[in-house]
């Protein structure tokens, strides 16, 4: 699950408030895979986060689609239509428009790079439709846990990995390191395949205004789109898909209200934006304030509001808010995880409640019958910053027992923090003080104020474990 960090929270909303557009970005042949940090259990998409989506605030921005520049399509394509659906025409359209509920489009792919051809959606599976880059730094975070989830369900779900990338470059990334070592050719489990001249991206991500990576659509046993966002976010959702427990209607109903709030965010969220550049929170929350107003079921705001009031050391408001945050929350394992962790660690000093943070990341584990990492991660991360050092060396130690490779070292470097402490030779790592160790799960540091600039090749500048969101090994905190 990814932890979600104060000034990732700022960075991403600058996307979501104000609009991350289209625009260039490099492919190149070599990735720097060790600076992509591991996606935890779904959280929510890079603009989509992180779009990324789902009801909570998706912090992980999506990294913005290269504009096309086709080369000439001279590899046949193969296409992937719905089971007994009509055949659709060679050139896939963007403009009728594609949302939940929907038939799927075909797909046009020009060469499968791993696994075995598919010869079209089928009534006895559910696929999932991913676009993904190798320069996407946030793409390569998730694709572990994109990996973990299709060896869960084996043959019930078929991933297929979209590129629109040159196969020179992907074939070259296929052989390169990944964060643990292995090949990304070991790592992926699923199938990746080449976009047939930009023609699904068209498709989908065009048709859908999907316009950041990664994004995901969910395809049902019916043939029709269940559900578009953040694969960071996709593990409640496909669990119910398969088990057949899924209310498209109703994702579909919350799609919409989500796009009607995108528009309104257009002419308030220039304001909170500037607002939060001048570092006057308080306007923050008056503006976001106008917004749950309006869309009280949009849990994006009520968590913007919450890390406004943490950032601008309105303590009694956001300790409030926590709490309320925390009852709702009180049966989603990976939503208390998110909260604990921010509560804890967004901003140093005594102010926030850290036994509210303690208790709501001990019913994450509850939930989670102490099987995962990332949320033992951040009891210790609590114990240890109210003083419990030797309880959070244990805990840290039972973490690390059933940690995914790729947040090994991350884990690593919290327990050598902990133990240095209560030594007394690490004078900077003292309870009750800003975090000084490497943020778990993807945790960004702070940027400039009001930097919103893309990470580098290959960098997954965002939460991890995220996006957007930790389960995620992740999707996060």
């Amino acid at each position: 699950m990814r932890k979600l960090m104060m000034a990732t929270v700022l960075t991403g909303l600058s996307c979501v408030v104000v609009g991350c557009s289209e625009g260039d970005a490099p492919a190149p042949n070599v990735v720097d895979t060790k600076s992509a940090e591991p996606n935890g259990a779904p959280v929510a998409s890079t603009s989509e986060a992180e779009s990324d989506a789902p009801s909570k605030l998706d912090l992980v921005e999506p990294t913005p689609m290269p504009t096309p520049n086709p080369a000439p399509d001279t590899v046949p394509a193969v296409k992937l239509t719905p089971a007994d659906a009509p055949n659709p025409a060679d050139e896939p359209t963007a403009t009728a428009g594609l949302t939940i509920g929907d038939a799927a489009p075909p797909i046009s792919i020009a060469k499968w790079i791993k696994g075995d051809p598919i010869e079209g959606f089928t009534s006895d599976k559910v696929y999932v439709v991913e676009f993904w880059a190798t320069w996407c730094g946030p793409c390569l975070a998730g694709m572990p846990h994109i990996a973990s989830l299709q060896t869960e369900y084996g043959d019930k779900v078929k991933f297929i990995g979209v590129s629109a990338e040159d196969e020179e470059v992907v074939t070259e990334f296929m052989g390169q390191q990944s964060r643990d070592g292995r090949l990304w050719s070991e790592v992926l489990t699923y199938t990746i395949a080449l976009d047939n001249n930009r023609q699904t991206n068209a498709a989908y991500m065009q048709a859908a205004g999907q316009n950041g990576i990664p994004c995901a659509f969910v395809v049902g046993k019916s043939g029709n789109v269940e559900w578009i966002g953040h694969p960071a976010a996709i593990d409640d959702v496909l669990k119910q898909v398969v088990d057949g427990t899924w209310d498209p209607t109703a994702a579909r109903a919350a799609l919409l209200a989500e796009q009607e709030a995108d528009k309104v965010m257009q002419q308030i969220g220039p304001k909170i934006q500037g607002a939060l550049q001048n570092g006057d929170f308080k306007t923050a929350v008056g503006l976001i304030d106008q917004l749950i107003e309006k869309f009280p079921e949009n849990g994006q705001f009520t968590q913007a509001r919450f890390q406004f009031l943490l950032q601008g050391e309105m303590f009694d408001e956001a300790n409030k808010a926590a709490e309320e945050m925390i009852k709702a929350s009180n049966d989603s394992a990976l939503e208390l995880n998110q909260l604990a962790w921010t509560l804890a660690t967004a901003v140093p000093g005594p102010g926030p409640d850290l036994d509210l943070a303690l208790t709501a990341a001990k019913r994450a584990e509850e939930l989670t019958e102490s099987k995962d990492a990332s949320i033992l991660d951040t009891v210790g991360r609590i114990l240890f910053k109210k003083g419990n050092i030797e309880d959070a060396i244990a805990i840290q130690k039972k973490a690390l027992e059933i940690v995914a490779p790729e947040m090994k070292e991350q884990l690593e470097a919290s327990l050598k923090e902990y133990e240095a402490a209560l030594k007394g030779d690490d004078t900077e790592a003292k309870p009750l003080q800003p975090d000084a160790a490497t943020p778990a799960e993807g945790d960004a540091a702070q940027p400039a104020e009001g930097d919103a600039a893309q990470p580098a090749e290959g960098d997954a500048a965002q939460p991890a474990e995220g996006d957007a969101a930790k389960s995620a090994d992740e999707a996060g905190k």
